[in-house]
């Protein structure tokens, strides 16, 4: 999951496709732990009311994911 942090807050304004995640990690998981992980976030993000990390939404019938940077305090 470290992972897919380091990648999305590398550059949090950009949203990253599922695909895209899939082949920066292809050299150090299997495709089906990323899935794995990537579905996790997907779950975490919609259940959380945007509390989570990460954001996630769907066009177009892509996954997208984004740090989510609206955990700023006042």
């Amino acid at each position: 999951m470290q992972e897919i942090h380091n990648i999305l807050c590398h550059e949090p304004s950009r949203m990253y496709s599922r695909e895209e995640i899939l082949n920066l990690l292809a050299p150090i998981k299997k495709d089906y732990e990323i899935e794995r992980l990537l579905a996790e976030l997907e779950v975490t993000s919609s259940l959380s009311g945007g509390k989570s990390n990460v954001y996630s939404v769907c066009r177009g019938g892509t996954v997208y994911y984004k740090w989510n940077d609206n955990d700023k305090t006042s």
